[in-house]
């Protein structure tokens, strides 16, 4: 199950959930839409279990505890720290047959296969990261409470702004929200205004000049991320990574999930990736990543300083 089906399955509350995904906003997000669906006296029924108190003994009593003047009681175990699928055995034994009163709740942040005997017995709640459609219905929701609108061109330039993280994109909703009156709109001037983007925007704004042949565009952004003290190194590595991720997506037909999921990054970025590699050629992309790599030996060999192969790097590559 998505994430985004979530809130209408809890209609009917499961003895279990497995929650995970790489979004950690999300993940919370979740175990907070279970536990306020279950109960209503936090303080007496729920017990919560990290990787600094695992005790499988003290869980398997909390499972099988009464709840207190409560329809329910939870118990969540966040990330605890089992490194063997034998360690779970008492619990695979409990959720075979749970109790009717007790919801139990797993975070699991890394996507462990430890817990791969749970999974059939578990609701699987999945917390990737949304895309783009999702992300912007989340965000007109949020600024609807507030009495705040927002046109689609705004929501599409605050996701990208964020990188398409939900955690970045929220934090940016509820300033929004703060900074301005019941019935006014977010528009893209706002959102280029007042909300502060990741240096990873740049750096694909960067790879599309470069694409576009634009090298005049093309520096002006350099200029402006060493303007604000950006590492001229860690630039350097940004746009390799991005080259490299460009080259990947344009040369395998793998889904976009699948490729995320390869390369550790969002699917978002992988949809990006795509659009911007689509203006390069294979042939391009690897002298582009060969050139990178040569300047990377000339900086640690000391033969470069780092500024001089960042400006070098991108003004041979705007070309080509």
């Amino acid at each position: 199950m998505k994430f985004s089906e979530l809130k209408k399955s809890l209609s009917t509350i499961k003895s279990a959930y497995l929650v995970r995904g790489s979004d950690a906003f999300l993940r919370q997000k979740a175990t907070d839409m279970i536990v306020n669906a279950s109960i209503s006296i936090k303080d007496l029924n729920m017990s919560v279990f990290t990787d600094e108190n695992t005790d499988m003994s003290a869980i398997l009593s909390a499972l099988k505890s009464i709840p207190m003047m409560d329809e329910r009681r939870v118990v969540v175990l966040r990330d605890i720290a089992v490194k063997k699928a034998d360690e779970l055995s008492t619990l695979v034994d409990y959720l075979k047959k749970p109790l009717s009163s007790t919801v139990l709740i797993i975070i699991d942040s890394n996507g462990s296969a430890v817990y791969k005997k749970l999974e059939s017995l578990c609701e699987l709640v999945d917390c990737s990261p949304l895309d783009n459609v999702m992300l912007s219905k989340l965000i007109v929701s949020q600024l609807a409470t507030t009495g705040v609108k927002i046109n689609n061109d705004a929501a599409e330039l605050l996701i990208q702004y964020c990188n398409g993280d939900y955690t970045r994109i929220n934090n940016e909703v509820i300033k929004l929200g703060n900074m301005l009156n019941q019935g006014e709109v977010v528009t893209s001037q706002m959102v280029v205004d007042l909300v502060h983007r990741e240096v990873e925007y740049d750096v694909f704004e960067l790879s599309n000049a470069i694409g576009n042949k634009n090298g005049k565009l093309a520096m002006q952004i350099i200029n402006n991320l060493l303007y604000k003290k950006e590492s001229p190194l860690k630039l350097l590595m940004l746009i390799m990574s991005n080259f490299r991720r460009m080259f990947y997506a344009i040369s395998t037909k793998e889904s976009n999930i699948d490729i995320a999921n390869k390369l550790g990054v969002k699917e978002y970025s992988i949809k990006i990736a795509k659009q911007v590699g689509a203006k390069f050629t294979p042939a391009q992309l690897k002298r582009i990543l060969d050139l990178g790599a040569s300047l990377d030996y000339k900086i640690k060999s000391g033969q470069m300083n780092e500024k001089n192969a960042l400006i070098y790097f991108v003004t041979n590559i705007s070309g080509m």
